[in-house]
């Protein structure tokens, strides 16, 4: 079996619709996958189609202009091979941007913790009129009330949150839905009757901040230079806090591996917000699917000094694409990989 025919297989089971657009998208990742570009002309090159290159060039734009993004039927997809760990889901939220042109591009996305990293779950590209391409307290509340509609808040263990992602409304309607949250602060932000950086330490008790009673964490963090990370959470007090939000980090790596590092989504010349949308669920499906396979192969006993320098993702790309370049030579581990995206699971320590 192909990597096409199997994910279309997966997709078929899982994400449903028309079938002649389901064999496009798994064309789409499969090609993405082995370019490592999103760029159209690149992807109608690696194409499995049996047409023109011009054919199939016209064929993926008008997939990326008529597609309608079944979103959480993608999310359910991912949900379902990621066992939930013993306290639940750890969410984190984050934007990231490009400009193409003199368009500004901007995605705010909510991804699952696995171990270091986030996949993606739901997302969505912000209109141009957003401030400075920030998200606002309503773009927020609906990505949010999106997700809850396929997991439920009792599954969600906390949702890590940079500073842009403050706001008193946005904050109460999380703690009214019962989803925990660990929010990074600005150092002029008001606890009780102090400044944030005026605090000499963390506070055992909840606090006045916004209006709202919540938990207030302060510690030193040395990087490149020493600085101060200031956390609320309505939940978690503060030591629990400070290092539940260490696991934000893991959107970052995402970005990252979306673009520069991994699959080069600037690449796009998609500007309409719905073809970016779409865009964003192809790049997902890809990524997950070479994720999950370097998971696999790091479970492997006999694993290489070469692969063990590897991110899970950056060994399950390339070894994917080198199952693809060969796959007589390969053909054991090309069946365990197909076998995976059929029916597979993560292990669950890898999630926690």
């Amino acid at each position: 079996m192909s990597l096409h025919i199997s994910i279309l297989t997966t997709l078929r089971q899982q994400v449903g619709g028309n079938l002649s657009r389901l064999k496009c998208l798994a064309d789409i990742i499969f090609a993405i996958t082995k370019s490592r570009s999103v760029n159209l002309v690149k992807l109608a090159t690696d194409s499995q189609m049996e047409c023109s290159q011009s054919s199939r060039y016209r064929r993926f734009q008008r997939f990326f202009a008529t597609w309608e993004l079944p979103m959480l039927a993608i999310t359910q997809l991912i949900l379902g091979k990621i066992p939930k760990p013993k306290d639940g889901y750890i969410l984190s939220i984050d934007r990231t941007n490009w400009q193409f042109g003199k368009t500004h591009i901007n995605i705010l996305t909510i991804g699952v913790i696995v171990g270091k990293i986030a996949v993606p779950l739901v997302w969505q590209t912000l209109p141009q009129t957003s401030k400075r391409g920030n998200s606002n307290t309503k773009l927020r509340i609906g990505l949010m009330s999106k997700l809850l509609e396929v997991l439920p808040a009792k599954d969600i263990y906390f949702i890590a949150m940079d500073r842009e992602f403050h706001g008193k409304r946005w904050l109460a309607w999380l703690d009214k839905k019962d989803v925990t949250f660990v929010l990074r602060i600005k150092a002029n932000t008001i606890v009780g009757d102090l400044l944030a950086r005026e605090c000499k330490r963390s506070r055992v008790e909840r606090q006045s901040i916004w209006g709202m009673n919540l938990y207030f964490g302060k510690k030193e963090v040395r990087t490149q230079r020493t600085q101060t990370l200031y956390v609320v959470s309505n939940r978690f007090k503060s030591k629990k806090a400070l290092n539940a939000y260490q696991r934000r980090w893991g959107i970052e790596v995402l970005f990252g591996h979306f673009k520069k590092k991994g699959l080069n989504i600037e690449d796009t010349h998609l500007r309409e917000a719905k073809r970016v949308d779409a865009l964003v669920a192809v790049v997902t499906l890809s990524f997950f699917f070479c994720f999950s396979w370097g998971v696999i192969l790091k479970h492997n006993k006999t694993l290489t000094a070469y692969i063990k320098r590897k991110s899970y993702f950056r060994a399950g790309l390339e070894h994917v694409i080198e199952m693809l370049n060969h796959p007589k030579r390969l053909e054991q581990l090309w069946n365990q990989f197909l076998g995976w995206i059929d029916n597979g699971s993560f292990p669950k320590k890898n999630v926690v």
